[in-house]
């Protein structure tokens, strides 16, 4: 009987985890020119909530954001726009 609990209450807490989709959002950001400007947007997008992985390059002038879908991106734009750059958002898919 308590394994039978356990099993239950495992599945209610993992399965909505497992069933979300995630989704990559890219970011264009013009203005970077340093590895500072790198560092200081990766650190301001993942310390937002509901992020789960931000990397931002210089090569492309782009960041990869990954985050639950549904999530509302103008929190993207905002956390960027807190570090002095601007971003437009390129595309939104669903996370490979």
């Amino acid at each position: 009987m308590k394994k039978r609990i356990f099993l239950l209450l495992a599945l209610v807490l993992i399965a909505p985890r497992l069933w979300a989709e995630n989704q990559k959002v890219t970011i264009d950001i013009k203005a970077m020119t340093c590895s500072l400007c790198v560092i200081s947007i990766n650190k301001a997008l993942r310390s937002t909530d509901g992020v789960i992985k931000a990397k931002a390059s210089l090569k492309t002038h782009q960041v990869e954001v990954i985050v639950p879908e549904g999530f509302d991106n103008q929190v993207l734009l905002t956390a960027i726009s807190r570090t002095g750059y601007s971003g437009e958002i390129q595309s939104v898919a669903p996370a490979p």
